[in-house]
């Protein structure tokens, strides 16, 4: 695994957040900075993955109508309506 030195510079809330998170844990704040990158990184090559393969989908036609769409939201809302007036 490749290391790579970064500067960040954090202002305000969030530098005081991290300022408060590593004194309370007895963390460096470097240690959590990396930790944060690392999660980010990953929810966003998830997200990334994910639109990816719907692009792929719908290129493959698998559309669902603007019309049906609309029709399946509005018995969902007329669902939800019915259950809550019950």
């Amino acid at each position: 695994m490749a290391n790579e030195k970064l500067t960040v510079t954090l202002e305000g809330k969030a530098a005081s957040k991290l300022a408060a998170l590593a004194a309370e844990s007895g963390h460096s704040p470097a240690v959590y900075a990396a930790l944060m990158i690392e999660d980010y990184f990953e929810r966003e090559m998830a997200e990334i993955g994910a639109l990816k393969a719907a692009v792929k989908s719908a290129d493959a036609g698998n559309l669902v109508p603007h019309e049906e769409v609309v029709a399946r939201g509005r018995a969902i809302i007329e669902a939800s309506k019915r259950k809550k007036a019950s």
